[in-house]
């Protein structure tokens, strides 16, 4: 038997779009728009898809994204935010992150699989 997560719970939305990359971590930019996050804070989601002005952004459910920062995130609960370069990082003191269920993390390749 096989585990698979993806659609548990997700949730997609379309907000307008600033400058976003699809499979990028989404910050909000202004009222109902979103651009590709800067370091230091909670993610929105993750950009899914990007047409012209507005861009699908997964808000909830299983994703796969990339991680960094030292201690690296573990698995089970953390406060994630994002860390400026399209991943997620460990919340620093003062810094409010998500909190996020880490349920696979691949050390090689410095990606991990969680629900926001």
């Amino acid at each position: 038997m096989s585990v698979e997560f993806g659609g548990m719970g997700s949730m997609v939305v379309t907000m307008k779009a600033a400058a976003v990359t699809t499979g990028g971590i989404a910050g909000m930019d202004g009222n109902d728009t979103v651009r590709n996050a800067n370091g230091g804070v909670a993610p929105v989601g993750v950009v899914l898809n990007k047409r012209n002005n507005h861009a699908a952004v997964q808000i909830r459910g299983y994703v796969r994204v990339k991680y960094s920062g030292s201690p690296a995130p573990v698995l089970g609960w953390n406060r994630l935010v994002t860390d400026g370069a399209g991943g997620l990082r460990p919340e620093q003191t003062g810094e409010t992150g998500r909190a996020c269920l880490v349920v696979n993390l691949n050390t090689e390749e410095k990606t991990m699989g969680l629900f926001l």
